[in-house]
């Protein structure tokens, strides 16, 4: 990879966010942004217009899928939804690349965004 994906990440629980930074970081990609809630994580993807969105189903304001409903009316960008819940899958819209189960393992995770952005 000769540049490194921008990715923001999305989660109401701090530690989380901070795992999955530290993760993709070692993975080598270039996390551009964090959200605590689908408020911010509208505001931050406006602002750092990301190659990727990892998030949270359930959040404060709004849901994971809610926020990436109005920001792919704005950006062409995938999302991997994360969650600890188990989502209905049956109806998944085409701009949501993977659904993970939390925890997530690095194999999982690096295999949704090679999925999601293929080099």
């Amino acid at each position: 990879m000769t540049t490194k994906l921008k990715i923001v990440i999305a989660d109401d629980e701090a530690d989380i966010r901070h795992g999955l930074r530290r993760l993709l970081t070692r993975l080598g990609y270039n996390v551009v942004g964090e959200a605590a809630d689908g408020l911010a994580l509208v505001a931050v993807c406006d602002a750092e217009r990301p190659d990727l969105v990892i998030t949270d189903f359930r959040m404060p304001e709004k849901s994971g899928v809610e926020a990436a409903n109005e920001i792919v009316e704005k950006q062409d960008i995938p999302f991997i939804i994360v969650s600890s819940y188990d989502p209905a899958v049956d109806q998944k819209p085409a701009f949501i690349s993977d659904y993970l189960q939390k925890p997530v393992c690095v194999s999982e995770l690096k295999a949704a965004i090679e999925r999601a952005c293929p080099a």
